[in-house]
């Protein structure tokens, strides 16, 4: 652990990646700002802190966001994989009954998995493959009588 300044200059730096700006920010005054932001950037320590918080800094916001986002999809996935009872309407009992059948939200689950596999990055080489070697398939259905 660096101390005083020299931590403060680390900490700022990856606010912005402006040396001049993070050493006036740390506590270098703007004339000697320059010179104080080039000899720290050649210390192996400080680059090293630097390191250590920028992964810290990724791992704490830009992973816990990404990871908090795919948890979200994959509980209304599950949600919408919960089978559900078909109901009809009863005339004579004027009430809804079980049909003894169920469904689930198919769309809705779909989507889900969809932009799960975007963001785990599935789905980026898959597109372009399909669109290369994509096709139409027609299929022309007949009615009876027709």
């Amino acid at each position: 652990m660096l101390c005083g300044k020299i931590e403060r200059f680390c900490e700022e730096y990856i606010v912005d990646y402006n040396a001049y700006r993070a050493a006036i920010r740390a506590g270098y005054s703007e004339s000697t700002a320059r010179t104080h932001s080039y000899q720290l950037l050649k210390r192996r320590d400080v680059l090293e802190r630097i390191c250590e918080l920028q992964e810290d800094y990724i791992k704490n916001n830009l992973l816990g966001s990404k990871n908090r986002v795919l948890k979200e999809y994959w509980d209304i996935y599950q949600k919408a994989m919960q089978p559900k009872p078909v109901k009809e309407w009863d005339k004579s009992l004027q009430k809804h009954i079980d049909t003894g059948e169920y469904k689930f939200d198919y769309e809705v689950a779909m989507k889900c998995l969809e932009f799960i596999a975007k963001l785990g990055g599935m789905l980026s080489d898959r597109k372009k493959e399909q669109e290369e070697n994509s096709f139409e398939l027609v299929v022309k259905v007949e009615k009876d009588g027709e």
